[in-house]
């Protein structure tokens, strides 16, 4: 069986050196005999370039075309000339759809004019799934947007050897999430360290956030890691909750989580979760680091008690997961399955290895 001959897209810079997905994708799809890739970075590229990228994207034999989550994740990257030139291609595209929270309907649009034949979205729940292929009437598959570079992701200290008892990384996610998790999550245990005298280092401010390499350095000092699941609590594609938390907080600037949840979330019906593994998740557990997590569904892939000291999110449970933390037999079980889970699931060899068929079948 020959290789699928693809272009390539995404985009790697600087700007997004702290997205350790954004660079390993690209990384992994190109090493993967499974594919002959035709790599296509749209960073900085000048109107020449689009219009020499155009006009291979045309002369090339190509098998497929994939866009991968940095095309269209916060902003869109693919504009202007390359754009229409993509979309008159006549080969499938596939599109690893980035961020569902947020310019759903400008997504949605940039789909059906592209003509993307296969959506890649990170959510495994059906509900999800069945809204895109309606909107959309595309195949439609899941695949963590995180996988693992196993060189670069791996255990280097012992547990008992690592300075940090808990350690975090992560960004204040925005209020029409529908939740406040990972501020509340960073502040509970901020508070709780000195009471249990824990050491730690907790960050949300972005200075503080770090590369692929530097990330996988933090992890390994890091005998636990908290979390909570990615995403949000109501999904939808016309980002009505999205556009109907952010007028109200043009209306009333002051306004934090509080006032927000009793004013727009605890009088809305329940929304359908857009509940997602993080890549923090997929790295920590290739790291062999002991995961304290917001009880989830993970995609399906941890299990409490298996793969992660479960934390109710009211947090009534610390002195419960203090002592399991304490367990140096219970924590060495846990970094165990969680790793051989990672191995076996989720490096991004793994990853790509799912995707093909998902492709494949498209052709």
């Amino acid at each position: 069986m020959r290789p699928l001959r693809i272009a390539l897209l995404f985009v790697q810079s600087g700007e997004n050196a702290t997205l350790s997905y954004q660079h390993g994708w690209p990384q992994a799809f190109m090493k993967s005999p499974l594919f002959d890739c035709t790599p296509i970075n749209l960073a900085g590229l000048s109107f020449g370039d689009r219009l020499a990228v155009a006009r291979r994207l045309h002369a090339g034999k190509l098998d497929a075309i994939v866009l991968l989550h940095s095309v269209f994740s916060n902003q869109q990257n693919l504009r202007g000339l390359l754009f229409w030139a993509l979309a008159a291609c006549g080969v499938p595209k596939a599109y690893f759809i980035g961020n569902e929270y947020k310019l759903m309907p400008e997504k949605m649009r940039f789909c059906r004019l592209l003509g993307v034949s296969l959506l890649v979205t990170q959510s495994n729940d059906e509900r999800v799934l069945a809204l895109y292929r309606t909107a959309l009437g595309c195949a439609v598959t899941c695949i963590p947007n995180t996988g693992i570079d196993t060189k670069l992701f791996r255990p280097t200290t012992a547990l008992v050897d690592r300075p940090i008892d808990i350690g975090y990384r992560s960004y204040e996610a925005p209020l029409y999430l529908g939740n406040n998790e990972k501020q509340e999550v960073a502040a509970a245990w901020k508070a709780a360290a000195e009471r249990y005298g824990l050491r730690i280092d907790i960050s949300m401010a972005p200075e503080d956030r770090f590369d692929a390499a530097g990330y996988a350095s933090f992890l390994n000092r890091c005998r636990a890691q908290i979390g909570t699941e990615s995403g949000g609590d109501y999904f939808n594609l016309d980002d009505l909750t999205r556009n109907r938390v952010n007028a109200y907080a043009r209306l009333y600037p002051q306004a934090g989580w509080p006032e927000i949840k009793r004013e727009i979330f605890d009088v809305m019906p329940l929304g359908i979760p857009m509940r997602i593994i993080s890549g923090r998740q997929v790295e920590a557990a290739a790291c062999k680091v002991v995961q304290i997590l917001h009880e989830g569904r993970y995609n399906d892939l941890l299990i409490p008690d298996l793969h992660y000291i479960p934390l109710r999110k009211d947090m009534s449970n610390v002195d419960e997961v203090v002592t399991k933390l304490r367990d140096g037999a219970y924590c060495r079980r846990l970094v165990d399955a969680a790793y051989n889970l990672a191995m076996s699931e989720l490096t991004y060899n793994r990853l790509i290895e799912r995707f093909f068929p998902s492709l494949s079948a498209i052709l």
